[in-house]
């Protein structure tokens, strides 16, 4: 059955978009402390109320985004939400060291933390019933490979370029990924 599932199109499409999802979350998760604390000279405390900000607009969306996508259809909520992701993340790296990379930092965290809920439920969706489980631990390991390589790649082209490329290309994952789902 498990191999049944590595075969599921609609599975593999959803767990390799929730793949670069996570890739983005890694990335901003892993950088985003470092970028506040060197570049813009925030304090421990303020880096720690930023990410509070982050997780805290995640939390919000989350229960919102489950209720859009019951209401409106998994697809258009996560490629709603993706693309939003990916600008607000394009308006960090516009925002530079200004205060309104911290109001971007929310709402990058509204439209990412959005989606993992709805990526979910669609992933469930895509196996049979009595797989549901074992769907959700296939996209789960998939997002695990992609959570795993964003760190290193965001530092690799933090450091040949700089570490608004690196926020360039995080965006650019979440965009790869709503092209899986559109």
């Amino acid at each position: 059955d498990f191999t049944s599932l590595l075969r599921n199109k609609g599975l593999m499409l959803v767990s390799c978009s929730a793949a670069f999802r996570s890739m983005t979350q890694a990335g901003l998760l892993t950088f985003l402390p470092v970028y506040l604390a060197y570049q813009m000279d925030y304090s421990p405390f303020i880096v720690g109320i930023c990410l509070t900000l982050l997780q805290t607009a995640g939390f919000i969306a989350g229960p919102f985004a489950g209720h859009l996508s019951d209401r409106m259809g998994r697809k258009r909520v996560v490629i709603s939400s993706m693309l939003l992701t990916g600008v607000t993340i394009i308006g960090m790296a516009l925002a530079g060291r200004s205060i309104l990379f911290v109001f971007f930092i929310a709402l990058v965290g509204f439209f990412l933390y959005a989606m993992r809920s709805v990526l979910q439920a669609w992933a469930i969706e895509c196996t049979p019933k009595h797989l549901a489980g074992t769907g959700v631990g296939v996209q789960f390991g998939i997002t695990a490979m992609g959570a795993s390589v964003a760190p290193a790649l965001f530092g690799v082209i933090a450091d040949a370029w700089d570490i608004y490329a690196a926020f360039y290309f995080l965006a650019g994952t979440i965009i790869a990924a709503n092209f899986l789902v559109f």
